[in-house]
């Protein structure tokens, strides 16, 4: 391949095919590199990315999440989604209640290839799911309730703690 320098003053010979080479060998290991520390869940990673979509949370930090949301925790394989509340029965904020009630949240806890479905209680039995050598505690539900408005589901947020067992 010939080119002509931009002052049009000379010929340059200039072969392309060693760059091109390097240039797609290049990419090719970056994405590589970038897709190996998440090759084990097939997802993205808190090591590997800043972005804020994606939710990273501490061996025992509290984190919050919402329905359908997903966090990594940091370090490890563990990830943990909260799927649903499929029970609230807590006693509204504004009410006087004999019993306090309970949000019964339901999740997915996933380490590697390995997953495993469970749910954890806000009063009852268990607040706690130990998977894969890890225990994820409910800490708390949020909103509270109040009397004759419903908690929609997008409205959960739902706080968490994640430690090695």
């Amino acid at each position: 391949m010939t080119w002509r320098t931009s002052a049009g003053s000379g010929i340059v010979n200039f072969n392309m095919r060693p760059i091109m080479r390097f240039t797609l060998l290049a990419a090719m290991l970056g994405t590589i590199a970038g897709c190996a520390s998440s090759a084990s869940t097939g997802l993205a990673r808190c090591n590997d990315s800043p972005s804020d979509a994606i939710i990273c949370a501490r061996l025992g930090e509290e984190f919050d999440l919402r329905v359908d949301d997903t966090a990594y925790i940091t370090d490890t394989d563990l990830s943990v989604r909260v799927v649903g509340v499929p029970e609230d029965s807590r006693c509204p904020s504004d009410v006087t209640c004999v019993w306090a009630g309970n949000a019964r949240v339901s999740l997915t806890i996933r380490d590697g290839a390995r997953r495993d479905s469970t749910a954890v209680n806000s009063t009852l039995e268990p607040h706690a799911a130990t998977r894969f050598g890890y225990t994820v505690r409910l800490v708390d539900v949020r909103p509270p309730k109040v009397s004759g408005q419903e908690v929609r589901p997008s409205d959960y947020i739902i706080r968490l703690v994640v430690t090695r067992t």
